[in-house]
């Protein structure tokens, strides 16, 4: 996908990654922007990155098929 930002969106995310210890790049600062977005608006639960089945924390002889 790509998306042209306005300036002013650009000039926050760079200033948001201007904040970061990590110094994340404008891209994953937008993923993270639209990741809590979603979640604030429902639409996105929490761990829903789109990996399936158990994690290994959860795997146990009762459900090793």
């Amino acid at each position: 996908m790509s998306v042209t930002l306005p300036a002013n969106i650009i000039a926050a995310l760079d200033r948001y990654v201007s904040t970061q210890d990590q110094g994340i790049s404008r891209e994953d600062a937008l993923i993270s922007a639209l990741r809590d977005w979603a979640m604030q608006n429902g639409l996105l639960q929490s761990g829903m990155n789109g990996d399936k089945g158990l994690r290994p924390d959860q795997l146990n002889a009762t459900n090793d098929d």
